[in-house]
């Protein structure tokens, strides 16, 4: 009679572990969240549905991982690249084509962090995005300051600059994500470099703006409130 050993338990629970993320991450994103079921995921493995409460308590926690693990993975993109520049704008540029790139090269676990329901085991779809990628918008911050004022810029600690930059390269990584090319222009690179050269001209010369200056009718205002 022969037993399998401790570690070879652990290999074997490992590898099981690694399979269900890796066909959940796929199916979430090819069918989205809410339509993908446990006993699914368990099927695409070859496996019951039993096997994945050994290892999660739910469909939620699953997703709460895979999450975790390519903010983990964004966070290791950006800080590699900023060891490979030692000039603060040729960091920021690097950084911002580096979070553009690492969204594109991997759609699927984009799209699960940031794609997802509307709400999440109770949570609201923005409160979780914001909760789980905390870690790297606080970093993506603080290395804009010191950028800011490495190069003079005119709002040297402003988080809504901040924040401009930010979702804007978020939101072209996002587009391309959703529609593979630009609309009408598939060089993607020269939009990128367009994005950010337009970007740093504004940083440059436009401090950040004033409350009057947004529309009362906008509703911008009382939105940015809550």
């Amino acid at each position: 009679m022969t037993t399998t050993s401790p570690s070879r338990r652990v290999e074997r629970k490992e590898r099981l572990r690694a399979e269900i993320l890796a066909a959940a991450s796929k199916m979430f994103a090819d069918r989205g969240y809410e339509a993908v079921t446990l006993r699914e995921i368990a099927k695409e493995i070859g496996y019951t549905h039993a096997v994945i409460y050994q290892h999660f308590p739910d469909k939620w926690h699953i997703l709460a991982e895979l999450s975790s693990e390519t903010i983990g993975l964004l966070i290791q993109n950006f800080d590699a690249i900023i060891a490979k520049h030692s000039a603060p704008k040729e960091r920021l540029f690097a950084t911002s084509r580096g979070l553009i790139q690492f969204c594109t090269t991997h759609p699927q676990q984009f799209r699960n962090v940031f794609f997802g329901p509307e709400n999440r085991n109770g949570i609201r779809a923005g409160q979780y995005i914001d909760d789980i990628g905390r870690p790297l918008f606080q970093r993506f911050v603080q290395f804009f300051f010191d950028v800011a004022r490495a190069e003079g810029l005119p709002s040297k600690n402003d988080i809504v600059v901040a924040h401009t930059w930010w979702y804007t390269i978020f939101g072209l990584a996002t587009l391309m994500v959703i529609q593979g090319v630009v609309p009408d222009l598939p060089d993607q690179a020269l939009v990128v470099e367009q994005t950010i050269a337009t970007l740093w001209a504004g940083v440059q010369a436009v401090p950040r703006l004033p409350k009057s200056a947004i529309p009362k009718q906008s509703g911008l205002s009382h939105a940015s409130k809550q």
